[in-house]
């Protein structure tokens, strides 16, 4: 066995739930060589947080849940594939 073989994802390769699974079946595939696998900011994340950043700087008092479109966006992707666990 070699030195291990790095996959990256991130930005559009994991935007969606359809891009998410192309990379699960990517994943899937059989490698000659260990994987170190690195997944970093879905879609716009990064740019999401910097404007987040940005107007709590420039408008502090504007935002009273600056990250809910960021969360929010999140929500629509993962609850569909989120099992229902019933409350103890």
């Amino acid at each position: 066995m070699g030195p291990a073989e790095v996959y990256k994802f991130g930005g559009a390769s994991v935007k969606d739930a359809a891009a998410i699974r192309n990379v699960a079946d990517i994943l899937r595939k059989p490698t000659p060589r260990p994987l170190a696998i690195v997944i970093s900011a879905m879609g716009k994340t990064t740019n999401s947080l910097e404007e987040i950043i940005r107007a709590h700087y420039s408008q502090p008092d504007l935002l009273p849940c600056p990250g809910q479109k960021l969360k929010d966006y999140h929500e629509e992707i993962a609850l569909p594939y989120l099992v229902k666990m019933p409350v103890r």
